[in-house]
This record gives structure tokens, C-alpha cells and sequence, in this order.
């Protein structure tokens, strides 16, 4: 029965593929540059980072997506960052197809003073990409019964394609670092050129939008915690949609507690602890913060006997220049 569900999880997959190709937004929005150029270090912080994520936990052909990346902002004025650099690689694996990729951001910050607010600011930015898609058919096995397309069966191949992303992004506070409550919202274009990837498999790259908003609240300027519910949409023009809402308390410097549910049916829970030089690793962060996370995640419904439980691990180091 489980070869059977293994198979039928390969072909909910590959409907992803063609649907929504790029990976669903982190719930660690930390890293949100890597769907939204022009949240490139908006923390005003150099940053390293690393996520993982594995959907349907026990099947081998359930997805992969990892990151490692790095942020650095430069041109800074007191709390307000004019630009921003950013790069990272990425590794999204789903049944027989996998994409390895590296990439390069850039963003630039106005301050509009829209609506007389002389504290927000406005952010442009650009991604280009270089992705490896790959395809091996050793993966792709007929089980139980279940005839297979031999064309299929014996091909791999490989295919090496560019592409980039763009992005705007407004908040109407001079930071993330500001302990004021504010509100955000940000629109990016992805996969900007679309091509055929492989011709047999069928997989052509379509051109994808995101959009996130949301909402910080501070009760006062002097508190040491904060409220944040937002919502984060994709949406592909193969006529695929996907949505995310999740909502987060973080007590600042000590730890996080976020929770969400999305359009695919998933549940999550997701903690984390900020280390820094207060916590017992003080003389290792220094004046910076070690910020480790970890979510849990659960598809309802029938389809979720299944798939199972899922996970996604985050831990980055962020420090001042």
C-alpha cells in the first residue's frame, strides 16, 4: 500500500511542478529575499543563514527545498540602509526532478513620505539566477502494477538555465529594528523569462508573482514584544495559487512562537530561540545573535494519512558591520 501512496504522492508532485514551480514562501520570512529581491537585508544587519525543509516525512520521492545564503547592507545612514547585496544557493528536489541553483540580489531604498510619514521607506530590487534542473529517470520507478511511460524510464538529462526576479517593497517605518508598531507590504515577479526546461518530461518555467503584507504590533514604544499576523500569496500565471496566513509573537532577544495554516492544507507550529550576548554563548555571537528555529508541519485531510508530518530546521548569524 505504501509503494502505491508512493507513487500517487510522485504524481501530486509532478502537478506541482507544472503548477507552482518555485518553492512555498519560508515561514521564516527572515529570508524572504530569496522570493523578494527587495527584502535584501532589511534587518540593517549582515546575515548568514541556512534552512532545510522536507515535506512527507517516510517517502523517499517527498519534497526538498534548502537555502544557504548571505545578506550585507551597505550605504547605511543612522537606522536607514540605502542598499542592500545579497546571494545564496539553492537545492529543490521532488521525485525524479531536482534544481540546484545560485543567485545575486540587489535592492535600493527611498524614503517616499507617503502619507506625511517622514520615518518610511521604499525598496527596488533585482535577482539574476542560474538553476540546473535535472532529471533522472533511475528515480522514477512503476510500482505495483502501474505501468510507467518507458520514454521516461530511459531518459536523464540535464538542462542549465538563467533567469531573475524582481520586486518592490514598502514599510512604513525607517526598519524591522523599530519599536514602533508599523505596517508592510511587498510584490515580486519570479522566473521572469520563461522557457522550456525539458521537452520529454513535458516542463516548461512559468512566470510566477508573490505578494505578503502584514502587520507588527508594539503595544508601546517601550515594549519588549511584539504581534505580527501576515499573509503571503503566490501565484502562478499556469493559473496555480497558493496562500499562507501565520501569525507570530516575538519576545526581542530571547525567542519567537509563530503559527499558520496555507491553502495546500497545511497546519504548522514553528519556535525559535534568539542567542545573544546576554544568552550562555555570549563570548561566541559577541555583539551579534545566533537565531534558531524549527517548525513542524501537518497536511489535514485525507490526504495527510499519507503525506505525514513535515519539518523545516532555520539557524542564521546576524551581526552589525
Amino acid at each position: 500500500m505504501k509503494k502505491i501512496c508512493t507513487f500517487f504522492l510522485f504524481l501530486y508532485s509532478f502537478s506541482l511542478i507544472n503548477a507552482q514551480q518555485i518553492a512555498n514562501w519560508s515561514s521564516y520570512y527572515e529570508n524572504g529575499f530569496v522570493w523578494n529581491p527587495a527584502l535584501t537585508a532589511k534587518w540593517n544587519t549582515t546575515e548568514f543563514s541556512l534552512t532545510h525543509q522536507q515535506e512527507w516525512i517516510g517517502f523517499d520521492a517527498a519534497p526538498k527545498y534548502s537555502t544557504l545564503s548571505f545578506q550585507y547592507p551597505f550605504s547605511k545612514y543612522g537606522n536607514f540602509t540605502k542598499a542592500g547585496i545579497g546571494a545564496y544557493l539553492d537545492y529543490d528536489k521532488i521525485g525524479p526532478f531536482t534544481k540546484t541553483g545560485a543567485a545575486l540580489t540587489y535592492t535600493y531604498r527611498i524614503r517616499p513620505q507617503l502619507f506625511g510619514n517622514n520615518d518610511d521607506y521604499l525598496s527596488f530590487g533585482i535577482g539574476g539566477q542560474m538553476s540546473r534542473y535535472t532529471f533522472r529517470s533511475d528515480d522514477l520507478v512503476g510500482l505495483d502494477g502501474i505501468s510507467t511511460d518507458p520514454q521516461l524510464i530511459e531518459q536523464a538529462q540535464t538542462s542549465l538555465k538563467p533567469n531573475f526576479n524582481f520586486g518592490v517593497f514598502y514599510m512604513n517605518a525607517p526598519s524591522y529594528y523599530s519599536l514602533q508598531s508599523h505596517y508592510y507590504v511587498g510584490l515580486s515577479i519570479n522566473q521572469a523569462i520563461p522557457s522550456r526546461i525539458f521537452t520529454t518530461p513535458a516542463l516548461t518555467s512559468s512566470l510566477h508573482a508573490t505578494m505578503h503584507f502584514g502587520y507588527r504590533y508594539f503595544e508601546t514604544k517601550r515594549s519588549s514584544n511584539y504581534i505580527e499576523p501576515n499573509i503571503m500569496v503566490i501565484y502562478a500565471f499556469s493559473k496555480a495559487i497558493h496562500a499562507m496566513a501565520n501569525l507570530r509573537y516575538e519576545e526581542l532577544n530571547k525567542f519567537w512562537l509563530a503559527g499558520g495554516i496555507g491553502t495546500n492544507g497545511e497546519i504548522f507550529i514553528q519556535p525559535g530561540v534568539i542567542l545573544d550576548s546576554d544568552s550562555f554563548i555570549g563570548p561566541l555571537v559577541k555583539d551579534g545573535a545566533l537565531r534558531v528555529g524549527l517548525k513542524a508541519d501537518y497536511i489535514i485531510g485525507k490526504f495527510g494519512n499519507y503525506a505525514g508530518l513535515g519539518y523545516e530546521g532555520y539557524i542564521s548569524y546576524i551581526f552589525e558591520k
